[in-house]
């Protein structure tokens, strides 16, 4: 005699049982939000007093079985959130007393059925996160209860006209489509309709004006789609949108000033358009949010943007926007977030701002000027300050300590000159910190390593002098530290690591580089220490360009999320790779320019398997080339010039399918390499740069250089090559450098090529009508 099982949110696991189709009295089976798997069993169809079916939320796979036509007396049909595909069966006309069909986040493939058009007393029909094919059949049109349709199923083709009968609908989603077509004017005969989300559904024209006519709309979403034209006017008397998105569009014009009759409104977004013109002269009222975000606009922000003290978030950034903001947001009593960025506007940083309930200040990228205000810093609410590439003059304030609740601080690129103040240290709260490309100068201040939950420290392009302080010890959260491009001194404390042991801070969202620890272009020395290996969370490690020595510690070995080192332009001895276990997220490893001694190891391929990047170039080292790193499949750039290796090159790679070579750029110049070169190396065929002069390398240069055709520089000069250019180098296209001098060739020969080129007499005039970048 049951009549109800709902089991829903448990732990249950393993198949549906066909058992079930037993209780023959059941109308109410629901079993969602749990684990079970397998095909839902044919034997449920036989379950003909059903009235209400949820099994979203499990892993059930296979199609919808065709018995379910047989439940005539379903009112509520819930399969979403499943592995289930196949088409959806034409019997569900069968189900005419269906109110509610969410068949969404599924693997549903073909068209959606025309028979769906006879569900007439449907209330709710969600069919999004599909593989759906084909348009919206024109029989949707006859669901004239339904009041909510959900649609983003990538469908194509136009937005039927006969959606003007959905004279019910309140909630219409066609977002996620590829409709390549027009939003239809019969949108406006939509009279209940309260939100219209289209959001990249590739749509285009212009937004028909025919919206207007819907009353009751309070959100509307056309953003990323290609509209083009103005706002229509028309929509002005929509009084009661709280929400309007048309960003990512192609719509021009001025904004148009009567949006301020939105009294509703909270949120309207502008931008990545081609708006131009001033902001509306007219006070801004009754918004809660307003953006502008990313579009042309041009003229000057309009003076008094608040008279109504209800504006909360403003967000004008990447627009044209000029003039300056002396007075144009003090009554703005309740705005949290100013968003300014990637305008024009010049002038000082007003202090009034620290008076409004700000959270969020942006006003990067613009041409501000002065210097930075005291009364900043005593704002009660900022959260975020962000005032990089402008051109602020000055010193840091050591007011800059009262705002202790600051936790993002970024004032790049200025003009800023002086100390980095002691005060810092106050701001206990800061998870970022960059002040690069300044001009600041003296030590880094002991007190700053009180910031204990930093997570960034960027103090990189200043004239910082003095130790890197043991203190960085404290900064257990760190995980981008930059510190180049200063004068620091004296070496690598072996503390530095203690904040690259932990998983990346939860503020990461606001981080570019995690797991970065850049000491490059500063005057350090010592050994870098074994202590390294403690930064287990490092990514790239970059301390190029100081005065290193010591060998390279094997302890980077242990290092396997590295996927960058650069430790070029040092005074490091020793062997080049000092480790044998794999690095397998190593992309990139520059060691130019020190006193590396030693042969390049036979196993290189193995321990560095995925290297893109390899950079040994200005070092002692000798022996021969590994053939296996020539033939590294993944290896595009390899730089071995000015060593002292020998031997043949080995251009040719086992065609195994896994061998065949990569390589873009290869220089092995200033080396002590013989032998021929064969014709094998056509097998390089992606080779863009190919530099090995100065070498002892001879014979007759191979008619294979001519099927080099990516090739765009050649230097095989200062060797001993003897015999003719092939007339083919003269046919390849994009080359714009050749070097054949200090050999024994015969330089005239290219003048009989049939073919033009790079040898013909006119070959200047091809390569100024045809560029091609040099390397």
């Amino acid at each position: 005699m049951l009549k109800e099982m709902v089991l829903d949110n448990n732990l249950l696991h393993g198949q549906l049982s066909p058992a079930i189709a037993q209780l023959q009295h059941l109308t109410k089976l629901s079993i969602s939000g749990n684990s079970i798997s397998s095909g839902i069993p044919t034997e449920l169809g036989s379950l003909q007093n059903l009235e209400f079916l949820d099994l979203h939320m499990n892993s059930l796979n296979g199609s919808i079985p065709a018995a379910f036509r047989n439940l005539s007396q379903l009112l509520h049909l819930d399969l979403s959130q499943n592995n289930l595909s196949g088409l959806i069966f034409s019997g569900i006309s069968s189900l005419v007393n269906l109110m509610s069909l969410d068949l969404s986040s599924n693997n549903f493939v073909g068209p959606i059925p025309r028979e769906i058009g006879q569900l007439e007393n449907l209330r709710l029909l969600i069919l999004g996160q599909n593989a759906f094919t084909g348009s919206i059949p024109e029989e949707i049109g006859n669901l004239k209860r339904l009041q909510v349709l959900l649609l983003p199923c990538k469908l194509t083709g136009t937005i039927p006209w006969s959606i003007s009968g959905l004279v019910s609908l309140e909630k219409f989603d066609i977002s996620e489509n590829h409709f390549d077509a027009e939003l239809p004017t019969s949108i406006g005969l939509l009279g209940n309709l309260t939100q219209l989300i289209a959001k990249n559904a590739g749509l285009r024209g212009s937004i028909p004006k025919e919206l207007s006519n819907c009353k009751k709309i309070t959100l509307i979403n056309l953003s990323f789609n290609a509209f083009t034209g103005s706002i229509p006017e028309e929509l002005a008397e929509l009084e009661t949108v709280i929400s309007f998105s048309v960003e990512g569009n192609k719509l021009s014009g001025n904004i148009p000033d009567w949006i301020r009759n939105w009294a509703n409104a909270r949120s309207i977004s502008l931008g990545q358009n081609l708006f131009s013109g001033p902001l509306p002269l007219q006070p801004l009222q009754h918004l809660l949010s307003f953006s502008a975000e990313t579009n042309r606009l041009s003229g000057s922000v309009p003076f008094e943007m608040c008279q109504d003290n209800s504006l909360q978030t403003l967000i004008l950034h990447d627009n044209n926007l000029t003039g300056s903001i002396e007075e144009t947001f003090k009554g703005c009593t309740n705005l949290t977030e100013l968003n300014l960025l990637g305008n024009h506007l010049h002038g000082e940083i007003p202090g009034y701002l620290a008076e409004l309930p700000l959270v969020s200040l942006e006003l990067s990228l613009n041409n501000f000027t002065g210097m930075l205000p005291d009364r900043l810093w005593e704002s009660s609410t900022l959260l975020q300050i962000s005032l990089s590439n402008n051109q602020i003059t000055g010193q840091i304030p050591d007011s800059i300590g009262r705002l202790s609740s600051l936790q993002r601080l970024q004032i790049d690129n200025n003009y800023l000159e002086g100390p980095i103040p002691q005060s810092v240290g106050y701001l206990q709260n800061l998870t970022i910190l960059s002040l690069h490309g300044n001009g600041l100068s003296g030590n880094i201040p002991i007190e700053l390593f009180n910031c204990r939950n930093l997570a960034t420290l960027d103090l990189s392009s200043n004239n910082l002098t003095g130790h890197v302080p043991r203190a960085i010890s404290n900064l257990t959260l760190l995980n981008s530290l930059i510190l180049s491009y200063n004068q620091l001194s004296g070496a690598i404390p072996a503390e530095i690591c203690l904040g690259f042991e932990n998983e990346v801070h939860p503020d990461s969202e606001f981080v570019q580089h995690n797991g970065l620890l850049d000491l490059s272009y500063n005057r350090l020395t010592g050994q870098i220490p074994a202590a390294i290996k403690k930064c287990s969370m490092l990514m790239v490690l970059n301390l190029q360009g100081n005065l290193l020595n010591g060998t390279i510690p094997s302890e980077l070995g242990e290092l396997t999320n590295l996927t960058s080192i650069n430790l070029s332009s040092n005074g490091l001895v020793g062997p080049m790779l000092p480790w044998s276990a794999p690095l397998v997220q190593l992309q990139g490893l520059i060691l130019s320019n020190n006193h590396l001694n030693g042969t390049i190891p036979v196993e290189i391929g193995q321990v560095l398997p995925k290297i893109s990047m390899l950079d040994l170039s200005g070092n002692v080292l000798t022996g021969s080339l590994p053939q296996s790193l020539l033939c590294n499949k993944y290896l595009n750039r390899l730089d071995v010039s000015n060593n002292n290796l020998s031997g043949k090159i080995l251009f040719f790679c086992p065609m195994d399918g896994e061998s065949s070579s990569s390589l873009l750029f290869f220089n092995s110049s200033s080396n002590h390499f013989s032998g021929t070169l064969d014709e094998p190396i056509s097998n390089f065929t992606q080779l863009s740069s190919l530099d090995i002069h100065n070498n002892s390398l001879t014979g007759s240069l191979p008619s294979a250089l001519s099927d080099l055709s990516f090739l765009n520089y050649l230097d095989l000069s200062s060797n001993d090559f003897y015999g003719v250019i092939p007339c083919g180098i003269c046919n390849i296209f994009g080359l714009t450098f050749a070097n054949f001098s200090g050999n024994h060739i015969d330089m005239y020969s290219s003048l009989d090529c049939a073919a033009g080129g790079v040898c013909s007499t006119n070959g200047t005039g091809r390569r100024v009508a045809h560029p091609s970048h040099r390397v």
